[in-house]
């Protein structure tokens, strides 16, 4: 990696009974028929931490105003080189004007969220002075987002975090949670930790020349809610996606409000999220190890799509979920234009190989055959064990045959 230093001189089983109870009555859900370039303030609260989030259009300005106020020795701001060229710029112009501001790009690409990665950043920002006073400031998705949360809270023990996320999977789910990781070559976010971010301002804009496979992604994780926890507005989904991934601006703002209204809601008893929150990792099993393995070819959404198919298929063969409850999955996924098979080069072999490393082990009793999985029991109803988790242990035999038939039959 090239520095890139910009400074400022240049520049139980009922699962309801474990989740508090949801509440329509928040009125930050109330969106306004048009625009508006002020940001609304969302205080969210899990047990003992607390942050805000920050949400509007067009907001470059107000954001910048924030970040004045916080006085820091420097500010530091870890991006992509994607997200670099389209965003970053405005940012670095206004706020060198009373502040030292670095820009550190790393690569695109899950491949990137590594150790090595984590290594240079660290060794870049010491050997320009970062301080306790300094301030990480996280401008992309959830890759950068994890990477420069890692990063902050290592840094002298932990210093100042701000996320700015510029993806819809970012807005809506990651950046909320206080989970910071890299990945390792046994599996994704083994080696972590635990960091509160000092505000998340999410600016609806970056979602308008978003990709469509990162739309996609992120609303493969709001179709994961609804199955798992909302089953309440399978009806509202189905009549917002579409499979050419085109919505409004107006669209993709309730999309990031329910997001965060759903974290706030599971996570509010369950910062750490090892309990019931664990219920969000619904599909991350499979779909990190495809993931892990794929190359890019699939974003992290489209991979824990792949992950709940074959959740489904396991629950159904199980007698947990009905056919209609499980085909559900595909019409949700086909609306949203997922294609349900695993990419080319990705091997059945390899898959069942990084589930062995899966994160979630050890929160429950498995044999070295058995993989913990979070199944659904009904829409919207996760199957819980007896000892408070939202986890079964999955013979591997039952699990390779789920991915033979469903996921690699035609790879």
């Amino acid at each position: 990696m090239k520095n890139s230093e910009i400074q400022s001189a240049e520049l139980p089983l009922e699962s309801n009974a474990l989740l508090p109870e949801k509440n329509s009555d928040l009125a930050w859900l109330q969106l306004h028929q048009h625009h508006t370039r002020s940001m609304h303030k969302i205080d969210l609260c899990f047990e003992d931490v607390a942050y805000p989030f920050w949400v509007g259009s067009h907001c470059t300005e107000e954001i910048v105003e924030h970040l004045t106020k916080m006085s820091a020795s420097s500010l530091h701001i870890i991006t992509d080189n994607t997200v670099n060229k389209l965003h970053v710029e405005p940012f670095v112009r206004q706020l060198k004007v009373s502040s030292r501001v670095w820009v550190w790009p790393i690569p695109d690409g899950e491949a990137n969220k590594s150790l090595k990665t984590l290594d240079y950043l660290a060794n870049q920002l010491l050997n320009v002075g970062v301080d306790r006073k300094s301030v990480v400031i996280a401008i992309g998705g959830g890759v950068v987002g994890n990477i420069a949360g890692l990063l902050a809270a290592l840094l002298f023990r932990g210093i100042r975090l701000v996320h700015i996320p510029t993806t819809l999977l970012a807005m809506s789910d990651s950046v909320i949670s206080l989970k910071q990781a890299v990945n390792m070559p046994q599996g994704k976010n083994l080696i972590g930790c635990f960091h509160t971010p000092e505000a998340v301002f999410a600016d609806t804009a970056f979602l308008l020349t978003l990709p469509t496979q990162h739309l996609r992604s992120g609303l493969c994780e709001i179709i994961k809610n609804v199955l798992t926890l909302e089953a309440e507005n399978l009806s509202l989904l189905t009549n917002t996606l579409n499979a050419e991934s085109r919505y409004d601006e107006l669209t993709l703002t309730r999309i990031v409000q329910a997001g965060v209204l759903t974290k706030q809601r599971v996570m509010i008893n369950d910062k750490r999220e090892r309990h019931h929150a664990l219920v969000f990792e619904y599909g991350h099993t499979v779909g990190h190890a495809i993931e892990l393995i794929c190359n890019g070819k699939l974003t992290h959404g489209e991979a824990v799509g792949l992950g709940m198919i074959v959740a489904a298929e396991v629950s159904h063969s199980l007698g947990l979920l009905t056919a209609e409850e499980r085909d559900m999955h595909y019409h949700l996924l086909q609306l949203n234009g997922v294609e349900i098979k695993a990419p080319i080069g990705t091997t059945l072999e390899a898959v069942m190989k990084v589930l062995q490393s899966d994160n979630k082990r050890g929160y429950l009793h498995t044999t070295p055959n058995e993989i913990p999985m979070i199944l659904l029991r009904g829409l919207g109803m996760p199957l819980w064990s007896h000892e408070g988790h939202p986890l079964t242990p999955v013979h591997a035999d039952l699990l390779e045959s789920m991915l033979r038939r469903h996921i690699f039959h035609s790879v």
